[in-house]
C-alpha cells in the first residue's frame, strides 16, 4: 500500500483577524495563531474547514487577560507581534518563524514542515546548532534529549533502562513538552495531543526536530521564554500545578512487594521506631488484597481498620496500592456496582464490557475518562479511607493488560468520554491520568478538608494536578541510580514538581553500597520510598548491616530536619510552578557547563547536591557555577566557576551551600505527625544575597486554599562585614507556629555580635568552629537582625 499523500500548510490566505488572533486556510486545511500571552502563542492547524478545537484534557486555564498585539497582513505574509517575540507565516510556502524581541529564532519550521500524512499528523523544525533539548517527562538516558528518539505512548515496562534495553522510547508517563536551550536562551513547545506521538529530535538529521502524531491535530503551545523559570511558570500556568501534600508525605516511605500480612508490616514498623529510623508512611502492595480484588484487605490483615489505627498511633499513615482492573467476579461487589453503573470500557462493538486479565485474572477496566465512572469509583475507594487508609497508590494504569503482546487495551475499545465517544487509541494516554484524577476527586469528595494523598505510575501533561509521579519499575543497579537523577530532573522541568524514583531500585538484588547512596540522593527528592521486588533480598535500611543502616538513619534523619525548607519549596512549586529538584541549569543558564551537567543537582536556589552514582567510587568531580560556595560539612569555601574533586567516603554525600544562602532546619523527630516545630534553626552563610520564602500551614487540611497560611521573605545581604537578615512582614490567615528562630551564622569570627532592630542580643561562639549562634525571638511584624564583624 503506497503511502498517503502528504498536504503540507501552503498557498494560505488569511481569513480574519482580531485584536489577539489570525486566522487562515490553506489547500485542505484550516488554522489560527492565538497569543495567550505576551510569551505564549497556540498554534492550531486541523485538516478541512475552520471547526471547535477538541476539548483538552491537559489545559486547565483557558481565560487568558488581554495582550498588547499588532498583527500586520502583506500579500506574502503575516505577523503577530507581542512585546515577547513575534510569530511569521509565510503565506506561500506555510513556512513559520518564531522569533523572540532581538531577531533570534525560537522556532523554525521550513516549507513543508507542517503538514499531515493521512491520519497522522507532522511537524518538523530546524535545530540550531548547541542547541539542548529537556523536558519530555519521563525519559531514560542522557539528560539533554538531543540526538535521541523518543515516543508518547504509555506502556507497563519493567527494568526501565537503555543498558537493559537499548531501544527504549516510552515508559509510563507521556508528556509532549520540551525545552530548548540555546546560547543562554530558553524556549517551550507543547503539542496537546494524547494520541501517540514520536519525536525525532535529531537522531535522523542532526539539524532537524521531527514530530509526528498519529491522529489527531497539530495543536501547538509556544513558549518564548527567555529564561527556564519563566516557560515552566508559563506551562504550568496553562496545565495546571501541584496540590500541597499532607505534611506527613514530606517523610520517609517505606514499601516493598510484597508485606504478606499486617504482622510483616508490623515487625518492619518496629524496626524502624527501635532503630531510630525516621518514617512516616508504609505502603501495601497487592499482598494486602483479598484475591487481588481492589478495595479489599485479605486474610493476612484480619482487622484492617483496628490495625491502620494501632500503626497511627505511633506515627505511621497506610497508603494502599489501587490497581484499575476489577475482577470479573459476579460475586464480587465493586465489579456488581460497576457494571450497574455502565462504568467500565467496552469491546470495539460498544455492546459489551471489555475483558482483560491483569493480577486479579479476567478484569474488566473503568472508564475513568467519563466523570460518573470517575464518581463510581471514588465511591467505591471510600472504603479505604473509612478504614484509616491515608493515601492511594495508584499502579498499573497505563492501562496494563496481560493479554495482548502490546500489554494494554485493544486500540479500537471504546470510551465514552466526558467530551465524547473515543477509541482507546486516541485517549490511552490520559487513562492513568484520569485514574488518578478519580482517586483525587473521590478522597476531597469523602473528605472534604482533608488533603488527598495520590501517587501515580501513569499520568500524561497535566497529570501533576492530582497525583505524585514515582518512575516505576526501576532495577538495583547503578545506571538506574544515575538514570534516577536525570528522569527527576526532566519530570520536574515538565510540570512535575512532586517526583521520586524506588529508593534501591524495585527489580533484581541490591547492595548495601547501592542502598546507601541510593538513600542519600533520594534524602534530596520529593518523593522519598524505599520500595523492592517480590523475592528479592531485603532491602530495608538495616538489611545490610550497621555501617548502610548508620549511613541511611543519617540522611533519612537529615531529610526530616530540612522539611521546613521542604515545606517553603513546594509552596513556591504550587504557586508558580518551580520544582524543588532543579538542574543547574536552571539558575546558570548562561553557564554551558552547568547547562550540560546531569549528573548532580540544585535543591531550591542555594543547596547543591553531588550523589556518587558509580559503585567503588570514594570521590567525585563537583561543578560549582560561577558564585561562592560553602562545603556544608567543613563549612569551607570555596570558589565557583571550576570543578572541585570532593571527597566522598561511603558515609558522606557531597554537599554545598551557596553563599547568601538561609538554610532552614528543624530538630530531629521520629515522625511528622506531631505539632510543628517551636524552634526553627536558619543557617546563615555570608554572601552578597540570599532569600528564603517562608512558608507554614496546618500540613493536613485545605485552608490553605482560602488563605489558611503564614508567608513571609527572609532576606538577607552581606556588606563588608555585616550580615543583614531582613524578616519581612508576614502574611496570611494563619499565625506562626516559630516562636524562636536559632541564628546560626557560618565562616563568623571570634568578635561576631548581634543586634535585633538595634537592640544587642547576647550569642555564643560554637567550640572550635567558626559558627556563631543565637536565639531571637519570632516577632509578628517585620524585623531586621545584624550581625556585624564577621
Amino acid at each position: 500500500m503506497k503511502p498517503p499523500r502528504p498536504v503540507p500548510l501552503r498557498s494560505v490566505r488569511v481569513t480574519g483577524a482580531t485584536d489577539r488572533q489570525v486566522t487562515f486556510r490553506g489547500a485542505g486545511l484550516s488554522g489560527e495563531l492565538t497569543v495567550l500571552a505576551p510569551d505564549l502563542f497556540r498554534l492550531r492547524i486541523h485538516r478541512g474547514a475552520p471547526h471547535p478545537a477538541p476539548a483538552s484534557w491537559a489545559v486547565g486555564t483557558t481565560d487568558w487577560p488581554a495582550v498588547d498585539t499588532m498583527i500586520r497582513r502583506s500579500a506574502r505574509r503575516v505577523d503577530v507581534r507581542t512585546a515577547g517575540g513575534q510569530w511569521t507565516l509565510d503565506l506561500a510556502r506555510g513556512a513559520w518563524q518564531v522569533t523572540d524581541p532581538g531577531g533570534l529564532v525560537v522556532f523554525d519550521a521550513p516549507s513543508e514542515g507542517t503538514r499531515f500524512e493521512g491520519r497522522a499528523a507532522a511537524l518538523e523544525l530546524r535545530l540550531a546548532e548547541r542547541e539542548a533539548l529537556f523536558g519530555l517527562g519521563e525519559t531514560t538516558g542522557q539528560f539533554n534529549k538531543r540526538g535521541l528518539v523518543r515516543e508518547f505512548w504509555n506502556i507497563d515496562v519493567l527494568g526501565h533502562s537503555p543498558a537493559i534495553h537499548p531501544g527504549l522510547r516510552h515508559l509510563y508517563v507521556s508528556i509532549p513538552f520540551a525545552l530548548s536551550l540555546r546560547d543562554g536562551r530558553a524556549a517551550g513547545l507543547f503539542w496537546d495531543n494524547p494520541t501517540r506521538q514520536s519525536w525525532d529530535l535529531g537522531q535522523s538529521a542532526s539539524d532537524r526536530w521531527r514530530l509526528r502524531a498519529e491522529d489527531g491535530e497539530i495543536d501547538l503551545y509556544l513558549f518564548l521564554g527567555p529564561s527556564l523559570p519563566g516557560v515552566v511558570e508559563r506551562y504550568t500556568a496553562l496545565t495546571g500545578r501541584i496540590p500541597l501534600p499532607p505534611r506527613w508525605a514530606l517523610g520517609y516511605q517505606q514499601s516493598r512487594y510484597g508485606y504478606e500480612s499486617a504482622a510483616r508490616v508490623d515487625q518492619v514498623a518496629r524496626e524502624l521506631r527501635r532503630r531510630h529510623i525516621p518514617c512516616d508512611v508504609l505502603h501495601l502492595d497487592i499482598h494486602h488484597l483479598d484475591g487481588h480484588r481492589v478495595f479489599t484487605f485479605g486474610k493476612g490483615f484480619p482487622d484492617p481498620g483496628r490495625w491502620i489505627a494501632r500503626l497511627a498511633r505511633r506515627g505511621f499513615r497506610v497508603v494502599g496500592i489501587v490497581d484499575p482492573g476489577v475482577k470479573d467476579d459476579p460475586r464480587f461487589g465493586v465489579l456488581r456496582r460497576g457494571r450497574q453503573a455502565g462504568a467500565f470500557v467496552r469491546d470495539a462493538g460498544g455492546r459489551e464490557d471489555f475483558l482483560g486479565e491483569v493480577w486479579p485474572g479476567r478484569a474488566r477496566f473503568p472508564d475513568f475518562l467519563n466523570a460518573s465512572a470517575r464518581k463510581w469509583w471514588g465511591d467505591e475507594q471510600a472504603a479505604l479511607t473509612g478504614l484509616g487508609v491515608a493515601g492511594f497508590w495508584n499502579d498499573m494504569n497505563e492501562p496494563a493488560n496481560f493479554a495482548r503482546p502490546d500489554k494494554t487495551l485493544p486500540p479500537d475499545a471504546r470510551h465514552t468520554t466526558d467530551h465524547g465517544p473515543a477509541a482507546h487509541r486516541d485517549v490511552h494516554n490520559v487513562y492513568g491520568m484520569q485514574m488518578a484524577r478519580a482517586s483525587r476527586e473521590g478522597a476531597l469528595r469523602h473528605a472534604p478538608d482533608r488533603r488527598p494523598y495520590v501517587i501515580t505510575r501513569s499520568t500524561y501533561a497535566g497529570g501533576q494536578r492530582d497525583a505524585v509521579v514515582w518512575t516505576g519499575d526501576n532495577s538495583s543497579h547503578w545506571d538506574h541510580l544515575a538514570d534516577a537523577v536525570q528522569m527527576l530532573l526532566n519530570l520536574g522541568l515538565s510540570g512535575v514538581a512532586n517526583c521520586g524514583a524506588d529508593v534501591g531500585g524495585f527489580r533484581d538484588g541490591c547492595t548495601g553500597e547501592l542502598l546507601a547512596r541510593w538513600t542519600q540522593m533520594a534524602a534530596f527528592t520529593p518523593f522519598f520510598r524505599n520500595h523492592s521486588d517480590l523475592g528479592t533480598i531485603d532491602q530495608e535500611p538495616w538489611a545490610f548491616g550497621p555501617e548502610v543502616e548508620a549511613v541511611c538513619r543519617a540522611y533519612i534523619g537529615l531529610r526530616y530536619r530540612m522539611v521546613p525548607g521542604w515545606t517553603c519549596l513546594l509552596a513556591e512549586a504550587r504557586a508558580t510552578g518551580a520544582p524543588p529538584m532543579r538542574p543547574l541549569a536552571w539558575h546558570y543558564q548562561n553557564d554551558p557547563v552547568a547547562v550540560a551537567c546531569g549528573d548532580q543537582f540544585l535543591l531550591g536556589r542555594d543547596l547543591m547536591v553531588a550523589p556518587v552514582l558509580r559503585q567503588g567510587a570514594t570521590a567525585r568531580s563537583v561543578y560549582l557555577p560561577n558564585d561562592v560556595w560553602f562545603d556544608f560539612w567543613t563549612g569551607e569555601r570555596l570558589t565557583g566557576g571550576t570543578h572541585h574533586l570532593a571527597d566522598a567516603p561511603l558515609e558522606c554525600l557531597p554537599l554545598f551551600v551557596r553563599a547568601g544562602a538561609i538554610l532552614p532546619l528543624m530538630d530531629p523527630v521520629e515522625h511528622l505527625d506531631g505539632p510543628a516545630p517551636r524552634t526553627v534553626t536558619l543557617n546563615l552563610f555570608p554572601g552578597p544575597e540570599g532569600r528564603l520564602d517562608w512558608y507554614e500551614d496546618d500540613g493536613l487540611t485545605q485552608a490553605y486554599e482560602r488563605g489558611g497560611c503564614h508567608r513571609r521573605t527572609l532576606t538577607s545581604t552581606t556588606r563588608r562585614r555585616t550580615l543583614r537578615l531582613e524578616f519581612d512582614a508576614p502574611t496570611g490567615d494563619r499565625t506562626s507556629d516559630v516562636v524562636d528562630w536559632q541564628l546560626i551564622v557560618w565562616d563568623a569570627g571570634p568578635r561576631t555580635r548581634l543586634r535585633v532592630d538595634g537592640r544587642e542580643v547576647s550569642g555564643e561562639h560554637l567550640a572550635d568552629s567558626r559558627l556563631f549562634t543565637a536565639r531571637v525571638a519570632n516577632q509578628p511584624g517585620g524585623f531586621t537582625a545584624e550581625i556585624s564583624r564577621l
